[in-house]
């Protein structure tokens, strides 16, 4: 019975030993990509830890452990999209296990991807993920911006062709002018909104009002955006879909919808400042900052805002 009770003792002290095992090869690249990153090579440690994530999809913590690492190497290497998609992969593991506030991380790791999120993820994003990244929106962004493409010279004028000199004999040909085309039939009245698309956009409205979730408010998204593109008369699903496509970093279809619907009005400065930051991030510089300065006289003012403009009026 003794022998017994021993064994079973044994057994369940190993259990967290075998279940928190790691492949000593995904260890190894974890242990290569940190020591790239303090070499200052990103681009070396984003490739070893993004090989050694995969190793630990069955170990919460250790994943987020490696995840932080890896964003930290993606700002380094300027990969915002990698980024972006790293800290999602954060926030669904932290929502599920919460793997991202229990791992073993030193405080300057946490505090290093806090000022990081501050600086890439909209704060209305990080407001409605999980607490342990909230603090985040009210963090002092790093005022370290990434490296951007620099804008390629204007291609040299090409000289003015010659025109040939005209002789009195020379004549010009004249054509009979033709006839003023038909007018076009008046376009068929655009159909309302159906109680389902109605609702739809209601839900949109409470989740985007809300700390929602990174799922839920990609739900919400979707939803916004089948509105938005079977009724596109709508300037209430339009702003809609923009907002939500700004608030889950999908940046061109965030400025698609923002700018449809006759545009924005000067009264609506937080509107005004996604279509800024979505722009900016498209990579439409000029249009970014004439968004951002007919928003700022209106806009509060946060250290998320005040990052970007920083980042859109420096150009």
């Amino acid at each position: 019975m003794k022998r017994t009770h021993l064994l079973v003792l044994i057994l369940i002290l190993t259990a967290p030993l075998r279940l928190c095992a790691v492949d000593p090869f995904y260890l190894d690249l974890l242990r290569d990509g940190i020591h790239a990153y303090d070499r200052g090579e990103p681009a070396a440690a984003e490739r070893s830890l993004r090989l050694a994530c995969f190793g630990m999809l069955d170990e919460p913590k250790l994943l987020a452990a490696c995840l932080t690492r890896l964003a930290l190497a993606q700002d380094k290497a300027a990969d915002l999209p990698g980024f972006r998609e790293t800290f999602t992969r954060l926030v669904e593991i932290e929502e599920r296990f919460q793997g991202y506030s229990q791992a073993d991380l030193p405080a300057e790791l946490r505090t290093a991807l806090a000022q990081k999120l501050a600086a890439h993820i909209p704060a209305p994003t990080l407001q409605s993920s999980p607490a342990a990244f909230k603090p985040a929106a009210a963090k002092e962004p790093s005022k370290e911006a990434p490296p951007r493409p620099a804008a390629s010279p204007p291609p040299a004028a090409s000289p003015p062709a010659k025109t040939p000199d005209r002789t009195p004999a020379q004549t010009i040909e004249r054509r009979p002018t033709p006839p003023p085309a038909a007018s076009p039939p008046p376009p068929a009245s655009p159909a309302p909104l159906t109680d389902a698309e109605k609702s739809k956009l209601e839900a949109v409205r409470k989740q985007l009002g809300e700390t929602g979730k990174a799922k839920e408010l990609r739900q919400a998204f979707q939803w916004a955006q089948e509105v938005a593109d079977a009724h596109p008369e709508s300037v209430a699903a339009q702003r809609l879909a923009g907002e939500a496509a700004y608030r889950v970093s999908r940046w061109s279809d965030a400025a698609t919808y923002l700018q449809r619907g006759a545009g924005l009005p000067d009264s609506e400065p937080e509107l005004l400042f996604y279509l800024a930051v979505s722009l900016y991030e498209s990579g439409d510089a000029a249009g970014a900052a004439a968004a951002l300065r007919r928003s700022l006289p209106n806009l509060q003012r946060s250290p998320y805002v005040d990052a970007y403009t920083r980042k859109i009026l420096s150009q």
